[in-house]
């Protein structure tokens, strides 16, 4: 079969509109096709993923602060409007999204404003949640969220506070630190040298880099296995001598370190300064 050849400075054949439009129809077709299937699978696993993540957070509430069945939990998020010079709180019950949350407005100097509209979204700036928790109408503790610049990038982790905000817990919820150094801040045994320190311990908390007395580790590594409240009464008197102390950072991670214990200090300080004006007007026991 002989081959065609356009022979140069020839006339080239004509198109054939209808044969241009079929294919563009074709294509546009097919590029629909493909973002419905594309944004179906995207809200697919979104949803998915939110529900995963929405579980792993409430599994860690209730396990930080020991809640039994039935127990509330408030969620209050908190965010900040530069152009107005206010800061949000915004209040609902946790996971029931069908609730209509409760907006309470402060400027920056702590003072209460009458709710205004809404400001758009793209002027909030996120400050963090703060879980508040309760049982049979009395107070059962918090979980406050924060986050700090680790070494690579920002380490976001949960504090959990009872009542007389002593510590009850710290949980790292999301980091991307280098796997055995970095990454260790996120174990058991680093995290439990937080609990049982009163929130003025915990705002004058600092990093050293000396190392570990062997029976602090040992009982470190037996908070798991006994629970916070139990734990903190069998070895009072060493949790005496080592809340005196500083943290004990991971071997070669001491930058992880004190970006973990920096973000628990801030948001345990922020948390305290800030839950006397927000408290009541939550309608949740304070």
């Amino acid at each position: 079969m002989s081959e065609l050849v356009q022979i140069e400075g020839a006339p080239r054949p004509k198109s054939d509109p209808r044969e241009v439009m079929r294919i563009a129809i074709n294509l546009v077709a097919v590029c629909a096709l493909s973002g419905v299937v594309l944004g179906g699978a995207f809200l697919g696993t979104e949803r998915v993923a939110r529900a995963a993540r929405l579980d792993g957070e409430r599994r860690a509430i209730s396990g930080m602060l020991a809640l039994p069945p039935g127990a509330r939990v408030l969620e209050v998020s908190q965010y900040l409007v530069p152009a107005r010079g206010e800061v949000v709180y915004v209040a609902g019950e946790y996971g029931n999204e069908s609730a209509a949350p409760r907006r309470i407005v402060f400027s920056l100097a702590g003072e209460l404003r009458p709710e205004a509209p809404a400001a758009p979204e793209k002027e909030l700036t996120p400050l963090g949640r703060t879980f508040v928790a309760s049982v049979d109408g009395a107070p059962a503790g918090f979980v406050v969220e924060g986050e700090s610049r680790g070494y690579k990038k920002r380490i976001r982790f949960f504090v959990a506070l009872d009542s007389a905000f002593v510590v009850r817990g710290v949980r790292v919820i999301e980091h991307e630190e280098d796997p055995g150094l970095g990454a260790e801040i996120a174990t058991p045994w680093f995290q439990a040298q937080y609990v049982g320190r009163s929130a003025e311990q915990t705002t004058a908390l600092d990093v050293t880099k000396d190392p570990m007395p062997e029976d602090w580790r040992a009982a470190l590594d037996a908070l798991a296995g006994e629970g916070a409240d139990a734990w903190r009464t069998k070895h009072a008197p060493l949790l005496e001598r080592e809340h005196a102390r500083p943290v004990y950072a991971v071997t070669g991670a001491t930058i992880s370190s004190r970006a973990l214990t920096r973000g628990v200090r801030t948001a345990v300080d922020h948390f305290r300064r800030r839950w006397g004006l927000v408290a009541p007007h939550l309608g949740e026991p304070s």
